[in-house]
């Protein structure tokens, strides 16, 4: 999209802000807005064992510079906290960035529940990679439940 609009990298979330604001509003349902990236550290930093099997290891961006910062903090710390229970070591952590150390926004704006996930490195196989984007999802998938759970229990 950015070759045919003869734009350059640095336009990437004009264009990305424009597919998700459009997925928005074709379906009111969606609340989660998972920005995935690869990190370009080197493998001795973005991989770890987990009982016995490698995995690439991720860590999330919040930008700091929109109305949903302080939800969108929250909702990274809680997967954080879920991934780290359940995958010792997997993540790096959090981290929050400023238009002094990035975009700042990163169309989080858009929703409350919205993350970079940079998944691991430019030297991480295939497999690693797999096995981390499974934990991801099995603690995204157990969050959503949670949270759809406390959302729909009847107030006493």
């Amino acid at each position: 999209m950015l070759k045919k609009r003869n734009l350059d990298y640095s336009n990437s979330y004009e264009i990305s802000r424009e597919i998700v604001a459009s997925a928005k509003r074709s379906n009111r349902d969606l609340s989660y807005f998972l920005d995935i990236h690869r990190d370009s550290q080197p493998r001795k930093i973005t991989t770890v064992t987990i009982n016995g099997k490698t995995y690439a290891r991720l860590f999330f961006i919040v930008g700091k510079e929109n109305k949903n910062y302080e939800e969108n903090l929250a909702f990274a710390q809680k997967i954080n906290t879920e991934i780290e229970k359940s995958y010792p070591g997997l993540s790096r952590g959090i981290i929050e960035k400023d238009s002094h150390s990035g975009n700042g926004v990163y169309n989080q704006d858009l929703s409350p529940n919205s993350v970079i996930i940079e998944i691991g490195g430019i030297e991480n196989t295939m497999d690693e990679l797999y096995r981390t984007a499974d934990a991801l999802g099995e603690v995204l998938s157990q969050y959503y439940w949670d949270a759809t759970e406390v959302s729909n229990t009847p107030k006493s």
